[in-house]
């Protein structure tokens, strides 16, 4: 449904104003789904935030870039996981998300998912932010805030969002706003700020249930958009398949040798299909089991990832939804001698055995 990357300073807010947001999404599907006006929207099925807490980083692990890499890796993968065309996910992971590029991470992540994504800022003065740090520590001790030290690098490095930058789009700021003091040109401490000249705005919840129920979706390109799902039966039958035909050529190289140009019948009796099978073993160069099962695994692996053009298996993984066309090499069965059924069907093995043949007389 949605990813909702809350992002801002240091002991800003960020985690109370999430819990809020997500109180009120929930408020939400419950009153749309009694709502008849609900039928044409589509309503996510839960609401969920992901914190540092949730992958069990403390607030100790960005004090250093030895530790805070791996921390950012964790939080990632929590958040890839959560995601879901029903789930609407909020992202408060803490100083983590300071840097742009990690939330251009995850907006990446979101748009593979192919959902919503929006930013939601959470804007507070730093000298606010020193002074609920302070507090907080107080209150719950040195385990629930950040040192002195981490907090002044934090507030430093933080790199605001930008809603002309993709990642950072729709952005959706709450702001936290320091009335200025009664006595003009004192410099105060943020440890004797008056509390009460914090003013907490109001959180949009229209504008964020806008853009999370109906804004528009980034489409993932091509080379990350997922073709296809690989289950374990097509696997099989692939390794199966070009495994029958390198046990081919390897035994009749072994009872007959192999004599460049001429062609090597292939025949195994799952290979049933409409023209005789072979292959033609090049002239200028030896061939090898070595360089066989070089291809071979060559071939499998561009097949299984799902990423090649070529791994168009039609015929040959008919009960996995790919869709093939034979190529050339099937057809040249039309010039050879040999048992010709134009109207037989080929088998799952005889089509990927065929794509198999032609890629590996062209890379052997």
């Amino acid at each position: 449904m949605a990813l909702i990357i809350v992002s801002g300073l240091a002991s800003s807010g960020r985690s109370i104003r999430s819990a809020l947001i997500k109180q009120d999404i929930e408020r939400r599907i419950k009153e749309a789904g009694s709502s008849s006006s609900s039928l044409t929207l589509q309503l996510p099925n839960r609401v969920v935030i992901v914190s540092d807490h949730d992958v069990h980083v403390a607030r100790s692990a960005y004090s250093s870039q030895r530790t805070e890499k791996p921390a950012r890796a964790s939080y990632l993968s929590a958040v890839t996981r959560a995601l879901g065309k029903d789930t609407i996910v909020i992202a408060d992971g803490g100083a983590g998300l300071n840097i742009k590029g990690f939330r251009y991470q995850l907006w990446c992540a979101a748009r593979e998912v192919g959902v919503r994504c929006l930013s939601v800022y959470i804007h507070a003065p730093p000298q606010v932010c020193k002074f609920w740090n302070s507090k907080r520590r107080k209150a719950s001790g040195e385990d629930a805030n950040y040192d002195d030290e981490t907090l002044d690098s934090l507030l430093m490095r933080f790199e605001e969002p930008n809603a002309m930058t993709r990642w950072d789009s729709p952005l959706i700021i709450v702001p936290t706003v320091l009335t200025p003091a009664a006595s003009e040109g004192l410099q105060e401490q943020s440890e004797t700020i008056d509390e009460s000249r914090i003013i907490l705005e109001p959180i949009p919840f229209d504008d964020i249930w806008e853009a999370a129920t109906k804004g528009s979706v980034n489409k993932a390109p091509e080379v990350v958009a997922p073709t296809r799902s690989t289950t374990a039966n097509y696997l099989s039958i692939l390794e199966s398949s070009t495994q029958t035909v390198v046990s081919c050529i390897l035994e009749h190289q072994s009872s007959f040798g192999l004599q460049p140009g001429t062609d090597l019948p292939i025949n195994h009796p799952s290979l049933t299909g409409p023209f005789p099978l072979s292959f033609t073993p090049p002239g200028d160069k030896p061939v090898t089991m070595a360089s066989l099962q070089r291809v071979r695994r060559q071939f499998v692996r561009m097949h299984s990832s799902g990423s090649a053009q070529i791994n168009e298996l039609g015929n040959a993984a008919r009960s996995e939804g790919v869709h093939f066309s034979l190529t050339s090499h099937a057809s040249k069965g039309n010039q050879r001698a040999g048992n010709v059924n134009p109207d037989q069907q080929p088998s799952t093995e005889y089509a990927i055995a065929s794509r198999f043949l032609a890629f590996l007389e062209g890379s052997i």
